[in-house]
């Protein structure tokens, strides 16, 4: 066995396949190669169907993850985010809306600097560049310099996409909602930096996880927009 494809041929030998799955997988490599005539795909695609085949088979998983594709693969860092943007790309051109994979991540940043600062672990390279783009859209930017996969937002970048998020009558109930619950009378972004730096602060420091699933809570309502009128249940 050649130590190089231990891991797939290990893999393989111990996998139970579905009935047709093999036919499946089988049909995909061979119809896609063959496609529009033999030897006629470039490495780049070659290197596409491959993916998917692994991932039908389940040797990795379909939401990738770079470090898997590293080790499974044995392949570099740069060559597997290239392999997850091509991937990505194709499917994000087939229709699919990347802002709905942006509103899971805007859901549970990690909080840091009381509030200040909130950053958002993402894997995918495609996702990372649509969240830039709409930030530039905005009128902010980004620190990414500390990895490529962390992307650091602040107060007032983060407010800005979520309030980007909402339709007009969603962002009128939610301003309705912060000032019932006693945050001064101000713009909808004045009122989201204020709220959510509140529930930042406490959350950092002595409220704890309590005050946590209030925040985490808030954003993911916000987001799906499931904040109503006089709702103050985040802030008690």
């Amino acid at each position: 066995m050649n130590e190089k494809n231990a891991g797939i041929e290990s893999y393989l030998n111990k996998k139970t396949f579905e009935k047709g799955q093999r036919e499946d997988i089988l049909k995909l490599v061979l119809g896609n190669y063959l496609s529009p005539a033999f030897g006629a795909l470039p490495k780049r695609e070659i290197d596409l169907i491959m993916l998917e085949a692994l991932e039908k088979v389940g040797y990795i998983e379909r939401q990738n993850d770079i470090y898997e594709l590293v080790t499974k693969l044995r392949v570099t860092r740069s060559k597997a985010r290239n392999l997850i943007y091509d991937k990505e790309l194709r499917k994000y051109s087939n229709d699919e809306d990347p802002d709905k994979i942006v509103k899971e991540y805007l859901k549970r940043p990690l909080i840091q600097k009381q509030g200040d600062l909130f950053v958002l672990d993402i894997e995918n390279p495609l996702i990372i560049d649509h969240l830039k783009f709409k930030l530039k859209k905005l009128g902010y930017t980004s620190d990414g310099s500390f990895s490529q996969s962390l992307v650091k937002l602040s107060l007032n970048s983060y407010t800005a996409l979520i309030e980007e998020l909402l339709e007009p009558d969603e962002q009128e109930s939610v301003k309705k909602t912060l000032i019932e619950a006693g945050f001064p009378d101000d713009s909808l972004l004045g009122l989201l930096r204020t709220a959510l730096k509140d529930l930042a602060k406490k959350y950092a420091g002595d409220a704890g996880a309590k005050t946590a699933d209030k925040f985490y809570c808030f954003i993911s309502d916000l987001i799906e927009k499931k904040v109503s009128n006089n709702d103050k249940k985040y802030f008690e």
